[in-house]
């Protein structure tokens, strides 16, 4: 048999596996069931139309530049101006092109105030990837942190009238790598916000000609062996850095200290607290190899560190995680109290069907550390196909007291004659699954791979009676209903209530094309027919620590990692301030309930990061309804471990 007709036989055999698996695992379809979501696209009237550039590295990578161009397009909600509404950062990532800052004028339009602030970066060697805000100097306005591949990342100092200052240097956090994702945290709980820096490539290569290690330089290579050994087990990426805030406007690198030492390709950090101990743990998502869980010790650590979960079959992590984990999201989807996650991933019918998206629910088991571990719900609840995934949040879309899900897709648009799918298989049969060097790559030139893919909005369903165990979740997929049609390569996702009618809207920032401005439109907005929402931003008071023990607690100004439990009539909903979370998303720090009866709310209860318990109840919590509340920390209100 010669190659030809060898090759014939494996294509042959590779199309009736995918088949086969195709009906396997395709999630039941719900057509015929109507939801009530709809979002109208308003970036171009708007004045928020960023058309993301992409990055373009040395020639040498030519023959597989859509892969290497194939990420940077991020966006960041934050209300940077303490005006009540949340602005936009979106990155932009080619040679001299700079970011943009978008000012919610709160009339349903974005003002360009990027020259104003001094926040475009530029890319003058390298591309932007990320950005999330977080107030590191507790003074009450958000400061900005721009992620980089190729040139020093860059924190932003909040000067309070609409200018910020490049801090970068001075602070010490002007990482230089591959960086792709961020996020602000508080991790040891002493009311100044830390930073943890995910990395993709590999900071340093050796060198062929003189056996040295070098630095890692994508548009000046010494080499084209800068790709991940495998599509499995890849350990050859960059170091992730968590930098702890000292209070003085610097911060020091304590990643190895805290235990985080492994080199994965991560694509998306998140940080929350999945086992209910007080304490933010942290999930990485990584490409090409197994996602990382890490528990915080803080409960019986001082100083805390983070312990890597192993799962009961040996897996890092939370299980069979499928190898290409691209977005992380943290939510209580079934409302029992614990932060569940969400696990972009690949999809695709006709060639890749054994991966798709993980929603990893927060069970009891006793065989997992503290007697928490997590279990896959993606297939059985409808949440599984999401194409070729990047970011993924958890939302209240409707205010119906129910997380729902969306998440954009698509990796390179080609020609839909011409697909890359193949060649991939044949380069991971012949290479043995060694893919670290880019010239063993066939050409993709202007070749597809799972581009054109219109996103997901995944609505929960209400469980009916007899379906209210933990695992019986029910989704069904409304994106083309709800009039998301645009069939762009999604990445980043900011969700924000921007125009302030109690309703989650979106930004999605689409890789190399315009962005799109998703607002939510639902019920109109009609009293008689719309639920309720609650709506909440949290101030902490840094200035007032709690002693516990021997130890000093504080919330940070922005109160990233406090918890806000609402309770209805038979049902709790938690939230959590999030320091940003998402593959290149950040959504705002106001937290956001749907409430489908206004009379059935009973009680709010705030746990902030120092320990103090705030709650709220009766008629004074339900004036909050259907409004934006402040609430700031009372520091006269008793503390927890």
């Amino acid at each position: 048999m010669g190659p030809r007709s060898s090759a014939i036989v494996r294509l042959g055999l590779l199309v009736v596996a995918l088949a086969v698996g195709t009906v396997w695992v395709r999630p039941s379809n719900n057509d015929s069931i109507v939801v009530d979501v709809r979002f109208v696209e308003r970036a171009e009237e708007a004045g928020c139309r960023n058309v993301h550039t992409m990055v373009h590295l040395n020639d040498v990578f030519e023959n597989v530049m859509p892969w290497l161009s194939s990420v940077g397009a991020a966006a960041a909600a934050g209300d940077y101006d303490d005006d009540g509404y949340a602005d936009l950062y979106v990155t932009n990532s080619g040679r001299g092109d700079r970011n943009v800052l978008y000012h919610n004028r709160g009339d349903g339009t974005f003002e360009d105030v990027t020259d104003l602030a001094g926040v475009g970066c530029g890319n003058a060697t390298g591309g932007s990837m990320h950005a999330v805000w977080g107030d590191i100097d507790n003074d009450g306005d958000l400061d900005l942190y721009v992620a980089k591949w190729g040139e020093p990342n860059q924190l932003f100092r909040n000067n309070g009238d609409g200018t910020f200052v490049d801090v970068s240097a001075f602070s010490g956090t002007d990482y230089w790598g591959y960086t792709n994702g961020a996020t602000f945290l508080d991790y040891d709980r002493d009311g100044r916000l830390d930073l943890l820096v995910g990395n993709y490539f590999a900071e340093e290569v050796v060198d062929p000609d003189t056996g040295q290690r070098v630095r890692n330089d994508l548009w000046n290579p010494v080499t084209t062996r800068v790709m991940h050994e495998t599509f499995t087990h890849a350990d050859n990426g960059g170091r992730n850095v968590l930098y702890r805030n000292l209070g003085d406007g610097t911060f020091e690198d304590r990643t190895k200290a805290v235990g985080l030492n492994f080199t994965g390709w991560t694509l998306a950090v998140g940080s929350g607290d999945l086992n209910n101990d007080g304490w933010p743990d942290l999930y990485l998502a990584n490409d090409f190899g197994p996602d990382e869980l890490y528990l915080n010790t803080g409960a019986t650590e001082d100083p805390p560190r983070f312990r890597l979960i192993i799962d009961p079959a040996g897996h890092p992590g939370i299980g069979n995680d499928w190898w290409k984990g691209m977005n992380v999201d943290m939510g209580d989807v079934n409302n029992d109290g614990y932060l569940d996650i969400y696990v972009t991933n690949v999809f695709e019918a006709r060639y890749k069907t054994d991966e798709g998206n993980m929603l990893w629910l927060n069970v009891a088991d006793p065989k997992f550390p503290g007697g928490r571990g997590f279990r896959n719900v993606a297939q059985a609840s409808g949440a599984f196909d999401g194409g070729w995934g990047w970011g993924g949040k958890f939302a209240d879309f409707n205010n119906d007291g129910l997380l729902d899900i969306y998440t954009v897709n698509g990796f390179v648009t080609g020609s839909p004659k011409r697909n890359y799918w193949y060649q991939i298989q044949e380069m991971v049969t012949q290479t043995k699954n060694q893919t670290v060097d880019a010239r063993d790559w066939p050409v993709m030139e202007d070749r597809d791979l799972s581009g054109r893919e219109r996103g997901r909005l995944f609505i929960q369903l209400k469980p009916r009676p007899s379906e209210l165990e933990e695992t019986a979740l029910t989704f069904t997929e409304a994106a083309g209903s709800a009039g998301i049609v645009d069939r762009y390569n999604g990445r980043g996702i900011a969700l924000a209530d921007f125009n302030l009618d109690g309703r989650m809207d979106m930004y999605v920032a689409n890789q190399g094309a315009p962005g799109c401005y998703y607002v939510n439109v639902s019920n109109d907005g009609s009293a008689s027919t719309s639920n309720a929402y609650l709506r909440l931003k949290l101030r902490g008071r840094p200035d007032a620590p709690v002693l516990i023990g021997n130890r000093h607690f504080a919330s940070t100004a922005d109160a990233v990692g406090a918890r806000v439990t609402v309770e209805t009539d038979g049902a709790v909903q938690i939230r959590e301030v999030q320091g940003g979370m998402g593959f290149a998303s950040q959504s705002e720090h106001t937290v956001h309930f749907g409430v489908p009866r206004s009379e059935s709310l009973q009680r709010i209860t705030i746990w902030w990061p120092s320990g103090r318990q705030q709650v709220v109840e009766g008629n004074e919590a339900r004036a909050m309804l259907n409004r934006t509340s402040i609430i700031e920390e009372a520091v006269a209100e008793v503390a927890r471990p």
